[in-house]
């Protein structure tokens, strides 16, 4: 009998013990549910999105939705022993899960992925070694992996002849399959906006965009849209807000870049902004900033874009009429 008392006993106490944490631990997850789990769209003024759940004490960044809105993935950072993991949250019966890393995160940094349109492949940079067994590598390269239903299948090494010695960052895949990413290639210290063509089944050595996009300061983080007539990206360049500001440029009817108009300060800050991308859907602008003291994901109206380019072009008409 005393053997029974003594683990009912236990049993008692455990169950207090478990439900005090739970009441108690800041960690607990809430339930979200729905489209864009459940957040109140944002309208012209940014919010940082699903604080607590995705948005939390570590560092976010490099946010997407797949085309069919039920899953997420971004990167994390600080989680131990994973200088950055890329996670996954999926939409199950309404429910969003609790963000987890994918299947191939490990040990390495992996970090700055994309979705192509279909949902079949992610790319990303890591800098796991190319073979099994080696040292990890100095710089980062583009890594792709395929779904395998509910899986992501062991990556591989992407736009091989397009990589280079440098450090390479935020790939981004057009329709055409064009490849545009960031590179240190420049220097240390230095970082420039590239592209690569896909042509014969290969990649081709990547070119570095020309002014007015690239300039003398550090560039990268382009998000280009799949017809490549619009990016977004991020500038140190003077006369923003601070640190780094993101700027949006479009052709002209010359299929040429005008010069990049700062986003403004609804989007930028004195901190840095950065990580750019646009939902499927088309309505919304996601980014990361560190402006509130650790990085964040933050969401806005896609209309803060229409605006912008509808002042350039009314701007274009006064210019014309004087």
């Amino acid at each position: 009998m005393n053997i029974i008392k003594s683990i009912l006993l236990f049993v008692v106490i455990f169950w207090q013990i478990t439900l005090a944490y739970c009441q108690t631990n800041p960690k607990n997850f809430p339930v979200l549910r729905g489209t864009y789990m459940d957040q109140t769209p944002p309208g012209n003024q940014s919010k940082v999105f699903s604080p607590e759940f995705v948005s939390t004490e570590f560092g976010e960044l490099n946010s997407i939705f797949t085309s069919d809105g039920d899953e997420f993935y971004f990167s994390r950072r600080g989680i131990p022993g994973k200088p950055s993991a890329i996670m996954i949250s999926r939409m199950i019966n309404n429910v969003w899960t609790k963000p987890e890393p994918v299947d191939f995160t490990s040990t390495y940094d992996d970090i700055d992925l994309f979705i192509t349109p279909d949902g079949n492949s992610l790319i990303f940079c890591s800098d796991r070694p190319h073979r099994k067994g080696d040292d990890i590598k100095r710089d980062h390269d583009f890594w792709i992996s395929k779904r395998k239903g509910k899986m992501w299948t062991e990556p591989v090494l992407f736009a091989k002849e397009a990589l280079s010695e440098h450090e390479d960052y935020f790939p981004v895949v057009t329709k055409s399959g064009t490849l545009y990413f960031n590179s240190q290639r420049g220097g240390q210290g230095t970082n420039d906006i590239f592209c690569s063509k896909f042509k014969d089944g290969k990649y081709t050595p990547a070119k570095k965009l020309p002014m007015p996009i690239n300039t003398e300061y550090r560039e990268f983080d382009a998000y280009v849209t799949p017809d490549e007539k619009m990016i977004i990206f991020s500038s140190v360049k003077p006369g923003g807000f601070g640190g780094a500001d993101i700027y949006l440029s479009w052709k002209n009817n010359d299929g040429k870049w005008i010069e990049p108009r700062n986003m403004g300060s609804e989007i930028n800050s004195a901190g840095s902004e950065y990580g750019s991308t646009i939902s499927p859907d088309g309505k919304y602008f996601f980014y990361t900033s560190n402006k509130n003291g650790s990085e964040d994901i933050y969401w806005i109206s896609v209309k803060i874009i229409e605006e912008l380019k509808q002042k350039e072009v009314k701007g274009q008409v006064n210019i014309e009429k004087k």
